[in-house]
């Protein structure tokens, strides 16, 4: 049996070092960034919620009292139980902030491979699987409030990865556990499962077309027997801002030095996962959500253009991540890495009376405003976020741009007034 390039048949090559160290680099960085982030209560109401699900799915509900219901009759997301004896052993916030950002960040792995096992050299795949970490979208996407969406790019790498290799029950494995992702998924398997019958194996295709019918009529009937309605959102045929949605997709494909281009009428397999940012209704997804968990679809499919791209053309992968950094640095990133942004500082006062709360046990609501400790104390089953909004609310900025007071901060000095861990005048 001939040996792939980048990869020998006793496991993985040690070519893809590059991508394997910084994967590693990545996780560390923006696992110390969204600690921070945690521990300066400036995380949404997401990250408590989910919390709270799985604490509870340890007794079999669902119900958080972030959304006020239970979360599998909101969405379609029973990968979620997978996680349930991780948070038995470890009921914190951190635990769901490692593992979405080791998922986003193991994506690449698998995207190395797979251009190993196009044919490209070894250097063209590290190129492509570090330009997908450099990304706006895969940055965000770990620096934002947990979703289940941060799965999507490793189970779609990993997807494709199985469908080059002709396995058949591989890629069934990784689209059932993709549709458990979102009940949206359920739409991309069956289009991309026509695409593969029509185009690459008609067995394996109609087999994932059947797989997505099969999930969307168990899910439509789970929630018509339990008198539900998932969080859908509303569509319409109109486009509101449409040079922001255009803007959206340069900056999709900037990092990847505009190479899915390359694949021409190939790109219009992506016209869905498109369609479901563009036309959708009240939300209107401006460019400054390229790193919102609604473009986990878009961007892994981006980087897999941009593999298929790299074999007539060598040299765009070699320019993706000088490309990707540039993107990263100058033009848009929705985290703080980026020159003159720094590491919130944290109020351990405060802090540590999210931690008094979670620890308590004892029934609480808290406010809409404090969203940052309710995802920090969310493991108290009993603690409530009140659904209604909340006119006290303040608006904090957005980013800490004081060096000198962070720096003041990790002396031990006492920091200037915060707002959300960002100094602000007295």
């Amino acid at each position: 049996m001939p040996r792939l390039r980048g990869v020998t048949s006793g496991g993985l090559s040690w070519s893809l070092r590059p991508t394997y160290i910084a994967v590693a680099i990545f996780a560390v960085v923006y696992i110390a960034l969204d600690l921070n982030k945690l521990y300066a209560l400036r995380y949404g109401a997401d990250l408590g919620t989910y919390l709270q699900t799985l604490v509870n799915l340890r007794h079999g509900s669902s119900w958080n009292y972030g959304e006020w219901r239970p979360h599998l009759l909101v969405h379609d997301s029973w990968l979620l139980v997978a996680l349930v004896p991780l948070i038995a052993v470890f009921p914190r916030a951190e635990t769901l902030v490692a593992v979405q950002v080791i998922a986003v960040a193991a994506a690449a792995i698998p995207l190395a491979i797979l251009g190993s096992e196009l044919g490209l050299a070894p250097r063209a795949a590290n190129a492509v699987a570090i330009a997908y970490l450099l990304t706006p979208s895969a940055q965000g996407l770990s620096y934002d409030n947990f979703s289940e969406n941060a799965f999507v790019p490793l189970l779609v790498a990993l997807g494709a990865l199985a469908v080059r290799r002709r396995s058949f029950w591989a890629p069934l494995i990784l689209a059932q556990l993709l549709l458990g992702v979102k009940e949206d998924q359920m739409f991309f398997v069956a289009w991309f499962g026509i695409a593969c019958a029509v185009w690459w194996d008609r067995r394996m295709g109609v087999a994932l077309v059947a797989l997505a019918v099969c999930n969307g009529a168990g899910f439509w009937i789970a929630e018509r027997a339990a008198g539900a309605a998932p969080n859908l959102p509303h569509y319409g045929l109109t486009i509101a801002d449409p040079g922001g949605k255009l803007t959206m997709v340069l900056l999709l494909l900037a990092p990847f030095a505009f190479a899915p281009l390359a694949v021409r009428w190939w790109l219009l397999l992506g016209i869905p996962l498109l369609a479901e940012i563009v036309f959708m209704r009240p939300w209107n997804y401006e460019p400054s959500r390229v790193g919102s968990h609604y473009t986990a679809s878009l961007v892994v499919a981006a980087a897999i253009a941009a593999l298929f791209a790299s074999r007539p053309y060598p040299r765009l992968a070699r320019a993706m991540p000088i490309a990707a950094l540039i993107a990263m640095v100058f033009i848009f990133n929705d985290t703080v890495v980026r020159p003159g942004r720094w590491p919130y500082i944290v109020d351990w006062n405060a802090y540590s009376r999210a931690v008094r709360i979670r620890e308590s046990g004892r029934p609480l609501e808290l406010a809409r405003r404090e969203e940052g400790t309710w995802a920090v104390a969310a493991a108290n089953p009993n603690l409530r976020l009140d659904p209604r909004p909340d006119p006290a609310a303040r608006s904090c900025p957005a980013y800490n741009t004081n060096a000198a007071a962070f720096f003041q901060s990790l002396a031990g000095r006492a920091a200037p007034a915060l707002c959300g861990g960002v100094p602000v005048a007295r």
